[in-house]
């Protein structure tokens, strides 16, 4: 590794000691191990409190509505930027934030001396301040004027009494002809303050794979560069970044069960790249967290130089598109959860629809190499389309989710999709981005493609 490595690399040998007794197979385990239970409670306490300003009181109430309620109240120590959580049986968790960084959660046996042996780079300054830079990069715009149709549609999407399982919408923004023609927060919300986005970070991660596609330091039907399997006669040399983004590795998996490096302290590599063959890459689909957290590892390891690494979403997407309320989160080791650990917000994920309604242009930049949306959208050949509640069908991309002969919803819309409601969604023959943020409780679920097609709907009576 380059420069990066003097930042940290000498100081992660005692926090990987601390992490070796959370190790699981594929990064997997059980919802309601204690470590697990208490180690959400301090990723989510730190991240909406230091991530998003927001009041411990909100944070139990919301965030941690589904966490077991006889666990100890959280401890937030606010100039430290700490929290600390315990398990029934007295083991201590804990989350630290740093600013550029925000949080990651420390493996068990971690004490709060451990929090400086963090991985830790100064980000880049955007170059622009939001507040007098004008839409879509910056914030200075003019009020969306009224549409009295839209206006009641995302009015609608506030209202639990009317939506199926009362999900609990946090914010909607919708974008045609680049400019924001509807955008509403709940209270104890704002343009600024966001909530994590769960499984639309993983189109950050095909986003981030583009901007070295369109470097030439990635190409991808060559194998992938994972070095853990360049070895003679490894089965998994045949992989490659395509088969990565279509979720079709082939790789021994948990699916989306990654439990033990989300909430139990578990690194990237021991969970991602340890795994079998199963499947000859290509034939099988499995919705898998580590084939997005493998394409992060081949990032990291072609870059070769961890403060670009570690600077990589900021330098190369979020700053370049004004998402400066964005931010990409490690694990102790410094590797990217970039299938679920990034927070953000409603406008931020209006301006990364905007890239990809854009064909990877954004304000007169060329981001993304030309095609790269239109790869976004292709349906990965291995997957079977999900049939909708509403008609229609959802399929698989390369990282983004297709909505398929859903009524109301033109042919070629694509999405984002995160737990709990987190959709940015492109619809490219009418120039429109739909987002939708939300902490829905467990066991319920937004119906995007139906909300899609009612805001086209309104858009449409609106017309003059």
């Amino acid at each position: 590794m380059k420069n990066g490595t003097l930042l940290f690399g000498c100081l992660l040998l005692a926090l990987h000691a601390a992490a070796v007794e959370s190790m699981r197979p594929a990064g997997a385990a059980d919802g309601d191990d204690p470590q697990v239970i208490a180690g959400f409670q301090a990723i989510f306490t730190c991240g909406a409190r230091f991530n998003a300003a927001r009041p411990l009181a909100a944070i139990l109430r919301e965030e941690l509505a589904d966490v077991a309620p006889q666990l100890p109240r959280p401890l937030v120590i606010a100039d430290a930027g700490i929290v600390t959580t315990r398990t029934p049986q007295g083991q201590e968790r804990i989350a630290a934030w740093r600013p550029g960084m925000g949080c990651t959660l420390l493996p068990p046996g971690a004490t709060r001396s451990d929090v400086v042996n963090l991985p830790f780079v100064m980000q880049p300054h955007p170059g622009f301040d939001p507040t007098l830079t004008e839409w879509p990069q910056g914030d200075l715009m003019d009020p969306p004027a009224p549409h009295d149709a839209l206006d009641k549609v995302v009015t609608a999407a506030f209202d639990p009494g009317i939506q199926e399982g009362e999900p609990f919408t946090i914010g909607v923004v919708v974008v045609a002809d680049d400019r924001i023609v509807a955008e509403r927060y709940r209270d104890g919300f704002d343009p600024w303050s966001g909530y994590r986005t769960w499984s639309t970070a993983k189109s950050f991660t095909q986003a981030l794979v583009g901007t070295l596609v369109q470097s030439g330091a990635l190409q991808l039907d060559a194998p992938a560069p994972i070095p853990e399997w360049q070895h003679v006669d490894d089965p998994r040399v045949g992989i490659t970044l395509r088969h990565l983004l279509q979720m079709s590795s082939g790789l021994a998996s948990e699916g989306a069960n990654s439990n033990a490096v989300y909430f139990g302290g578990q690194d990237v590599l021991s969970a991602a790249t340890t795994t079998e063959l199963e499947h000859a890459p290509g034939e099988h689909f499995r919705y898998a967290n580590n084939d997005t957290l493998l394409l992060l590892r081949a990032i990291r390891h072609v870059l070769d130089d961890d403060l670009a690494y570690l600077r990589l979403p900021n330098s190369a997407l979020f700053h370049p598109l004004g998402m400066t309320s964005t931010v990409m989160e490690t694990d102790h080791r410094g590797n990217f959860i970039g299938s679920s650990q990034v927070y953000t917000t409603a406008r931020d994920l209006a301006r990364f629809g905007l890239l990809y309604l854009h064909d990877g242009n954004f304000d007169g930049r060329r981001i993304l190499p030309e095609g790269w949306a239109e790869l976004a959208r292709t349906r990965a050949p291995a997957h079977e389309p999900q049939e909708l509640p509403g008609g229609g069908f959802m399929g698989y991309g390369h990282h983004f989710w297709r909505f398929e002969g859903v009524p109301g919803v033109p042919d070629g819309t694509y999405t984002t999709a995160g737990h709990k409601g987190q959709f940015s969604t492109v619809v490219p023959s009418k120039g429109v981005v739909i987002v939708r943020t939300g902490i829905d409780p467990d066991g319920t679920r937004w119906d995007q493609a139906s909300f899609v097609a009612r805001v086209l709907a309104a858009l449409e009576a609106d017309e003059p």
